[in-house]
């Protein structure tokens, strides 16, 4: 890592004494994401909040039909339309001869299943039909404690490309507009106006194995109309050149360290003065000056940040899955997750690992399954699902053997993707782009029993009938922390349908994406 490149990513190391007190005298009204008065009583009462969310970021977009909507009746072999026929869940599964199915062939291999698809009942929805967990799911299925607190939001937008997409997932706004912010950088935000004041190490991370900007992932990263430090700490998988700047060893021990830091404040401080009215007041017309300032207090701080990541969480780690041995990127950066959400000093409030997957799909993206879908997707999410599921404790134990494991009472899991994959073949074995109907899945933190479920439906032709759009799925996230999404920074009542304010709008997304009405 260039040492300029470590300097852009001081900026997001940024959650220290300065900058807390920088945005509190910046802001002449309620800290960002204060509940205003007239809506107190609206919200999640505190033991039914969130302390921190952990985003997966399917990356390419899961097959919906293998996985959380499975849907027996529809897209059948013998479907009175013929355009309907061999859809959906039976595109590569044929029921009158299932041992011949390519899926079936695959799921006998991978160890996931062999013959009947074996669908699990889960739940109905708006439309009456019976939707059941998909093979693919088997990890998540063998955790009925887990079950038991997930709710399944069907989704839906128009936007096709993934340089479109993937922006308005993450960030609930369209490509290009100036409000487009991260949820990591909501949460941030939040989380420096409002907590300790002394913190050097962020609280918001993204994490992935990928080349960022491709198909423009910077979006996990936006900070919108927040401050710079407001922007999450981007890791990936092999991070030990990154762990090492943080030691600084070029600069010397601490009394060089001490001294070399002044000497840069004393040059900010300076030039500050010079883009001063009269040396009055706050510089004019230097955004960036704000910027520069706090990158080099974080730079400063950063022997705090290498005391919370530990190198011996970013050992390589080669996994043997589907008769193909790979180096395991999602287990490595889901290890150094679950020790950050669960770190008793620093803990992290929210943490989005976007999946590349143990391999690379055939569209470049982890689930990105043009000409083949069935085996890539069943490698990658069966991976996924059993080292995040290894994270989560069990209601079996207690003590030594949960410490360092998320608790579900604690953390939401959200299960996120930019769409999903079309309901028919694309090139005979893969699956096409499908924004126009797909799922956003809740595992924990608000989603409790009687939350369980599914909100909204998807038709035969796979185009969702009721839904919700990224933009009110964002807000539910921020609310499920107790974080009001109202803000110039954050979100409008526009963003939700069918609402006239503020409280309506929060009461719907409350309602509808995490089922607490």
């Amino acid at each position: 890592m260039k040492r300029r490149r470590f300097l852009q990513s001081g900026a997001a190391l940024g959650a220290m004494a300065a900058a807390g007190t920088l945005f509190r005298s910046s802001r002449a009204g309620a800290a960002f994401g204060e509940t205003p008065e007239p809506y107190r009583q609206i919200g999640l009462p505190p033991e039914l909040r969130a302390e921190n969310i952990l985003e997966v970021f399917l990356y390419g977009g899961l097959t919906t039909w293998e996985t959380f909507y499975g849907v027996e009746a529809y897209g059948r072999p013998d479907d009175p339309n013929p355009d309907l026929r061999g859809t959906q869940l039976h595109t590569f599964y044929n029921p009158a001869a299932p041992e011949s199915s390519l899926l079936s062939s695959v799921l006998s291999e991978c160890g996931l299943a062999a013959g009947d698809l074996g669908l699990v009942p889960f739940a109905r929805d708006a439309l009456g039909m019976n939707v059941s967990l998909g093979p693919l799911l088997a990890p998540l299925i063998a955790r009925k404690d887990v079950l038991d607190r997930m709710r399944v939001v069907v989704t839906r937008h128009d936007l096709e490309p993934h340089e479109a997409a993937i922006p308005y997932a993450l960030c609930g706004r369209a490509l290009g507009s100036p409000q487009m912010a991260c949820l990591g950088a909501h949460v941030q935000r939040h989380a420096m106006e409002h907590g300790d004041p002394g913190r050097a190490a962020p609280y918001a991370y993204t994490f992935t194995d990928l080349g960022i900007p491709g198909d423009n992932l910077q979006a996990s990263l936006a900070t919108g109309l927040h401050p710079a430090t407001a922007r999450p700490l981007l890791l990936r998988a092999s991070s030990e050149e990154f762990l090492g700047l943080l030691k600084r060893p070029k600069v010397g021990a601490a009394p060089e360290r001490a001294a070399f830091d002044g000497l840069l404040s004393r040059y900010v401080d300076q030039y500050r003065d010079r883009v001063r009215y009269r040396r009055e007041g706050d510089p004019l017309r230097a955004s960036r000056l704000s910027e520069l300032s706090q990158t080099i207090r974080a730079v400063a701080s950063a022997h705090e940040l290498d005391a919370v990541l530990d190198s011996a969480l970013f050992e390589q780690t080669v996994t043997a899955l589907c008769g193909m041995e790979n180096i395991n990127a999602p287990a490595i950066c889901l290890r150094v997750i679950a020790h950050l959400l669960t770190h008793p000093a620093a803990p992290a409030r929210y943490c989005c690992f976007i999946d590349p997957g143990l391999v690379m799909a055939d569209g470049g993206g982890g689930y990105d399954t043009h000409a083949e879908t069935c085996r890539t997707q069943a490698m990658n999410l069966g991976n996924t699902l059993t080292e995040l599921l290894s994270h989560v404790r069990r209601p079996d134990e207690q003590g030594p053997e949960a410490e360092g494991k998320l608790d579900l009472d604690r953390t939401l899991v959200i299960l996120n993707m930019e769409f999903g994959r079309s309901p028919g073949a694309q090139n005979e074995l893969g699956r096409n782009h499908w924004p126009y109907g797909y799922v956003t899945v809740y595992l924990g933190g608000p989603i409790r029993e009687k939350q369980r479920g599914i909100y909204g439906a998807i038709g035969p032709d796979g185009r969702a009938t009721t839904f919700v759009k990224p933009p009110e799925q964002r807000i539910a996230a921020l609310l499920a922390l107790g974080i009001w999404p109202f803000a110039q920074e954050g979100f409008g009542v526009s963003d939700v349908e069918g609402t006239r304010n503020e409280g309506e709008s929060a009461e719907a997304a409350l309602a509808r994406v995490l089922g607490h009405g």
